[in-house]
């Protein structure tokens, strides 16, 4: 664009033309990271977002978010790095202009900077996250049948219930254009001597197995039990029978792991009758909603 006001008619033009889910990003050809975004939303209101940023790049600085804050952006969490920065507008030219304020005065890139324009759809996000919703609701049905109350949620959203010794999660999980998982896991063993051994043991053992398999967290020295179930399709009868299989087969093993691989049991690490932590992370955690 030549001007600051052709590029100014020109955002304008492309934020009225879009469809719902669809969103215009601008950012400067010199620095990428300070993009902010034009979005209309499912009901037809727009919005103006500053993305959120995974842990790959830096995250967006206090004092930006502050700025942020104190131009009418709100953030479902803050404390999430990755959630992004929002504020309603009424129409395309004051999204426009509010976009063009957080590019001077919160990035203070200069007027008539060059901008690179990109156009997008979060309609596969949105669409996943219906299917996500929709899953959560028929695992909080089957665990709060099972359990009598309401199922526990860790701090990552995941469902947590205790069957007999043994703490089971499960985490639905859902990307952009793929199918709901939902993975059922159980922390059997925490500290153990990674070794050759171990893992030629637990690859045997995962041989034999009719169902689900053993992982081996080599960072944090701890042994995990899970199964997978993909699709929305699952009845509650196999969600039900995947927790069971997961509870008794970690069950059974935990205290045998320790004998061989040393470490301690993660009912052990629970009781506080161990100086081993939690590993603080999940088995597949990257990728998925």
């Amino acid at each position: 664009m030549t001007t600051p006001a052709a590029t100014h008619a020109y955002l304008v033009a492309e934020v009225e033309a879009l469809e719902p889910f669809a969103f215009v990003l601008v950012s400067p050809a010199a620095d990428p990271l300070h993009s902010v975004e034009i979005g209309r939303l499912q009901d037809g209101s727009l919005e103006v977002r500053v993305p959120g940023r995974p842990p790959i790049v830096p995250e967006l600085p206090v004092p930006v978010r502050s700025a942020l804050r104190d131009r009418g952006f709100a953030s479902s969490d803050p404390a999430d790095r990755a959630q992004p920065w929002l504020r309603a507008v009424p129409d395309a030219g004051a999204g426009v202009e509010l976009l063009e304020r957080v590019l001077g005065e919160v990035f203070e890139e200069k007027p008539g900077a060059p901008l690179d324009v990109a156009h997008g759809s979060h309609r596969a996000q949105y669409e996943a996250q219906r299917k996500l919703a929709a899953v959560r609701e028929r695992i909080e049905r089957v665990l709060e049948e099972r359990t009598g109350q309401r199922p526990e949620q860790d701090p990552d959203g995941d469902y947590t219930l205790r069957t007999g010794n043994v703490h089971v999660t499960v985490a639905p999980r859902a990307a952009p254009g793929g199918p709901v998982v939902v993975r059922v896991f159980a922390i059997t063993n925490v500290g153990v001597g990674v070794t050759p051994d171990l893992g030629l043991f637990l690859a045997r053992l995962n041989f034999g197995l009719m169902f689900g398999r053993f992982a081996l967290d080599t960072d944090h020295s701890a042994i995990w039990f899970d199964e997978t179930l993909l699709g929305e399709q699952f009845s509650d009868e196999e969600l039900r029978f995947t927790i069971g299989v997961v509870a008794s087969t970690a069950g059974a093993w935990a205290e045998r792991l320790k004998q061989m691989f040393a470490g301690s049991t993660y009912q052990e690490v629970l009781e506080g009758r161990s100086r081993h932590e939690r590993p603080p992370v999940k088995p597949g955690s990257g990728g998925y909603l």
